[in-house]
């Protein structure tokens, strides 16, 4: 029998070579996989040609497989209906018929050994009398090979993203399913990477508890693309720290036609390509349960968030909120340690925070005044008199300035200055009637702000020496609205030049040339630009082809865009965007 099998062996080699005699017996000509070949996938079909047309049954009665294949009985499966776990589908016009099993795949790293018995015949009754055999074997499980943090480890922060890689490309929602972190987290994502199927993303649904152990587990249904299945569970154990070092954006979201309910911390672009920036939900609004509550229908958010800021260090979070259930409810300031959780309430009625370079101060409006809040020494003072904040103040680089922009009792727009240090406020020098969006270069030495002209003042950017060379108020251009400095010598503005489709520009402001940048937010989302503090970036709003707008970042000299948010459709919408520590 040996013999005859490599008999048969060398017919099927020369029936590959040359055309059939007629009358001779059908012969095999092709295998695929080939005879001894390795690593086949789990679903692998295996196709078999014939080097002319053989009566179905006759094969049908003679193919077997060793060991058999769970689920699969392949006489059956010449006759099975579409769908069936394995099915012998014969290609039309031709001699060849394919078994697909993707309901019964091959185990792991095992040898199979196909076979069709002596017997096969033509349509004329010509028979094959020679046995074939041929060996395949399966490619291994897929495995683990590396996950982020690392098993064991310590001090992880609270607001990473947990990266979990394979050694194969995974089948995306069977793996994501089979993905879990302990204890639960409310929201928690699972998420495969678009180009590396071999990687996933465990995006917590908010942050997570500092100072705890927690548990990701991969069960058995995490499965490759060819269905092979993880042999055995795997677990990564971690224990949590603090907040991570570096900056990040702030984003407030909300669904369309509502205010903001969701507070996002986002890191600065996604970890690898093919993924999402990780944002982690820090502050959520509850939803009505109850067929009203209050002034807020069934569904509704309960709370806004109108204003949040980051302070630059990253650890603490001051957010304007409102209780929507009590109509015309004054807003609270609230100062959230994003590290350990703890709420303060700082004050009703204010608004406008805006965090010192250092982190120590927080300057905030209310009827009373502006104030200058240290929440570690739990000090509140408020400057001198003055007309209130209308937006959130600006700092210069090293905190020695800050500009606050304030409406008079008849509405008229304009900036004062103020000294932190030694408590004092005051006019900017030379710069009557309106003014708004104030930027500070980094010593304080230099101001740029918008200015809507009127019978004797030209509209457009203007720059204010404050320290050194010529005080005298300077225009930069018409149409100029200032975002914030990139560097010592160039700002970033917004250009609604009249003729010109508005666009973000770099100044330099020592000659005042002025550089359109190419990419960037478009006209309609200009109004929604922030600058880090560092100057090197700027992050936007932009609506995405399905429509829903979405937080962005690019590098500020309009390089490099890239999504900070990846919201659905008809889900949550970015609504404002700011950076963080």
């Amino acid at each position: 029998m040996r013999r005859a099998a490599a008999a048969g062996a060398l017919l099927g080699l020369a029936g590959a070579l040359l055309p059939a005699c007629a009358g001779a017996p059908p012969q095999i000509i092709t295998l695929n996989p080939a005879r001894g070949s390795t690593s086949i996938t789990a679903d692998a079909p295996i196709r078999v040609v014939f080097d002319h047309q053989v009566d179905h049954g006759s094969v049908a009665s003679r193919f077997h497989v060793d060991p058999a294949l769970p689920g699969c009985e392949l006489q059956r499966a010449f006759t099975a209906p579409a769908g069936a776990p394995c099915r012998v589908t014969w290609v039309p016009g031709s001699s060849a018929f394919v078994l697909e099993h993707r309901g019964a795949i091959f185990r792991p790293s095992t040898k199979y050994t196909f076979s069709i018995d002596s017997g096969v015949r033509d349509p004329a009754g010509v028979e094959n009398s020679l046995d074939h055999h041929w060996d395949v074997t399966s490619a291994p499980a897929p495995q683990l090979l590396s996950t982020s943090p690392t098993d064991g480890a310590t001090d992880v922060p609270v607001d990473s993203p947990v990266v979990i890689s394979f050694n194969d490309l995974m089948d995306a929602a069977a793996t994501a399913a089979a993905i879990h972190l302990s204890p639960a987290v409310a929201g928690t994502r699972v998420v495969a990477n678009r180009r590396d199927h071999g990687r996933f993303l465990v995006l917590p649904g908010r942050l997570l508890d500092p100072q705890t152990a927690y548990t990701v587990s991969v069960g058995t249904g995490a499965r490759d693309e060819h269905l092979q299945p993880l042999q055995k569970e795997a677990q990564l154990r971690f224990r949590t720290g603090g907040l991570s070092r570096g900056e990040h954006a702030l984003v407030l979201a909300g669904l369309r036609g509502e205010a903001a309910s969701v507070v996002l911390l986002t890191g600065l672009g996604a970890l690898a390509d093919g993924e999402p920036a990780p944002a982690t939900t820090v502050l959520s609004a509850p939803r009505c349960a109850a067929p009203s509550c209050g002034a807020v229908p069934h569904g509704g958010a309960e709370t806004a968030y109108l204003e949040a800021t980051a302070s630059p260090d990253g650890r603490r979070l001051a957010v304007v909120e409102h209780d929507e259930t009590v109509a015309g409810a004054p807003p609270d300031l609230h100062i959230v340690d994003l590290a350990g959780g703890l709420d303060t309430d700082v004050m009703s009625g204010a608004s406008h925070p805006g965090w010192s370079p250092d982190g120590r101060w927080l300057a905030y409006g209310t009827a009373q005044g502006v104030h200058l809040l240290d929440p570690v020494a739990d000090v509140d003072r408020v400057l001198p008199p003055g007309d209130p904040l209308a937006g959130q103040p600006a700092w210069s680089g090293d905190g020695s300035v800050l500009a606050l922009p304030v409406r008079a009792p008849d509405g008229l727009l304009h900036v004062d200055l103020a000294d932190p240090a030694l408590g004092i406020r005051y006019p900017v020098p030379r710069l009557g009637g309106e003014a708004t969006a104030p930027a500070l270069n980094h010593d304080g030495s230099e101001l740029a702000v918008h200015r809507d002209g009127g019978a004797r003042v030209a509209e457009g950017g203007w720059l204010v020496r404050l320290r050194g060379g010529d005080p005298a108020p300077r225009r930069l251009g018409p149409g100029i609205t200032p975002v914030g400095y990139a560097d010592p010598s160039t700002l970033l503005a917004v250009d609604r030049a009249t003729g010109d489709a508005p666009a973000l520009v770099r100044i330099g402001v020592g000659a005042g040339e002025v550089t359109r940048l190419g990419t960037g937010p478009a006209a309609s989302d200009l109004d929604t630009i922030a600058a880090a503090t560092s100057g090197g970036e700027i992050a936007f709003l932009l609506a995405d082809e399905a429509g829903t707008a979405q937080a962005y970042i690019q590098n500020a000299d309009g390089s490099n865009p890239a999504p900070l948010t990846s919201f659905g459709r008809g889900g949550l919408e970015a609504l404002a965007v700011s950076f963080a520590g």
